[in-house]
């Protein structure tokens, strides 16, 4: 870590600041991807809509499920890195990568039965059709993006952001040149419609993983690669076991939340294209502003790792106020544009009349939860940074589904609200979520030290 000092609160927000940058550039690049993917089916119509929000949504869930227990890396990484320990961080590179070819296996397998997975949800037989060879499309790519997830995770552990940031912009044009060509056909590449955008997203994560490994070998300070004995390479249950018990109950959590979310699009496909299609649209924006309170949040949660590993509890509090700061200011901010200009918005997806009239009501409803989203996102990402994963999923579970869930289904189906009151059930989670974690974090990380996760010499290499 360069600065091990602390000078209050005005410099640690400068800190996350300046990390938070390229990985909110990072996020926002890969979520361009989907807007992206969004846009241009846009224009084959309702059916193709769902049938990429369904497929997507079933997409999302079982592979952020895996990429959650990945993240187990990064307290693992930013507080051996704090407490100087940079031998230990690529040791916990090397397992990371042999747990991504692993966990790669099962999600691939379920994107083959898509189709399946559709129709027992209930979507009509025509979307639930395409939804699953759009999937099929993407299984390939499950690998690489895994693969570019755990070297990801070693690298902004340790701070260094930058790389990630510059394969996620590059992807996105190259997202966006393949989707034209490969959705609406060009010379001799027949037109393959939705499944096409499924095929362009599998070729891009191939392409991140090859430059960010690339980047990561050529670079001599970082490479856990190359020069590395074969005995470092070996399977080491105890460092895998490590990461597995903090990344699993996030794996859960992602799980928890993105299935929230994707049995929402469920329920919205209960209505009809009509609806699934304007809740694609909505929840594609609120994922936007999303992903810069999350860039955020990661940021914070790497500079609490850090400051715990270098013995630093008053830079721990600073980084945790910083957090909180940033993110839900940036989502308050977000909820007034939701309010100002929700036509524009949705507008900027499909000019659809019904699409619009519906997404209008939704994004009016989502302005409501950004506030929440950002304050559950800043806690349990800084809990995060301390190993605390476990007591944070389970009341993650407590608020997205005892309640979010339940609340979703009795406002949709029980009332004349409908996919709004679907969309204030979500919210009623999100809420429930953030204020729960808000005193876990006092209770944990305020009154009073946390222990590094750092691991003792003699069970390093």
């Amino acid at each position: 870590m360069n600065d091990r000092a602390t000078h209050g609160l005005p410099r640690e927000v400068g800190n996350t600041l300046r990390l938070a940058g390229p990985i909110i550039a990072s996020q926002l690049g890969q979520v361009g991807m989907n807007t992206a993917d969004t846009i241009q089916v846009g224009p084959l119509g309702a059916s193709a809509l769902a049938a990429a929000g369904i497929g997507g949504a079933i997409h999302f869930f079982v592979l952020f499920i895996g990429i959650g227990v990945l993240v187990g890396m990064g307290p693992l990484v930013s507080q051996a890195f704090g407490a100087g320990r940079l031998a230990d961080c690529r040791d916990v590179a090397r397992q990371g990568l042999w747990l991504a070819l692993a966990l790669s296996i099962p999600v691939a397998t379920t994107m083959l039965f898509g189709r399946e997975v559709a129709l027992l949800f209930g979507q009509q037989p025509d979307v639930a059709a395409l939804a699953g060879a759009y999937m099929v499309a993407l299984a390939p790519g499950v690998l690489p993006v895994m693969l570019f997830l755990a070297l990801r995770q070693y690298l902004e552990g340790m701070g260094h952001a930058r790389p990630s940031m510059v394969v996620s912009l590059a992807a996105l044009g190259l997202n966006v040149l393949l989707n034209d060509v490969l959705i609406h056909g060009a010379g001799p590449v027949p037109a393959l419609g939705v499944v096409g955008s499924g095929y362009a997203t599998t070729i891009v994560r191939w392409f991140m993983f090859a430059a960010l490994l690339a980047y990561t070998v050529l670079h001599r300070g970082f490479d856990p690669v190359r020069g590395a004995p074969a005995r470092a390479w070996r399977i080491d249950r105890v460092r895998i076991g490590r990461i597995f018990r903090i990344g699993m109950p996030i794996g859960l959590q992602f799980g928890l939340e993105i299935g929230l979310f994707a049995f929402a699009a469920v329920m919205m496909g209960w209505f009809g294209p009509i609806e699934i299609a304007a809740h694609q649209v909505t929840i594609n924006i609120a994922s936007a502003t999303f992903m810069v309170a999350l860039g955020t949040s990661m940021a914070g949660s790497i500079r609490v790792g850090q400051t715990i590993g270098a013995g630093e509890p008053a830079a721990t509090r600073h980084a945790i106020v910083a957090t909180y700061m940033l993110a839900v200011g940036f989502m308050a901010a977000c909820a007034l544009a939701f309010l100002l200009a929700p036509v524009w918005l949705i507008g900027l997806y499909t000019h659809d009349p019904a699409i619009l009239a519906v997404g209008r009501d939704l994004l009016m409803v989502a302005a409501a939860f950004q506030v929440f989203d950002g304050g559950q996102v800043a806690g349990i990402s800084v809990l995060r940074g301390a190993g605390d994963t476990t007591v944070p999923m389970l009341l993650a579970a407590a608020g997205y589904w005892g309640i979010g869930m339940v609340c979703a289904l009795g406002l949709g189906f029980g009332t004349a609200l409908g996919p709004v009151g679907v969309w204030i059930g979500l919210c009623a989670g999100l809420a429930a979520v953030a204020l729960t974690l808000l005193f876990r974090v006092r209770a944990v990380l305020w009154r009073r030290r946390p222990s590094a996760l750092v691991e003792q010499p003699e069970l390093g290499r």
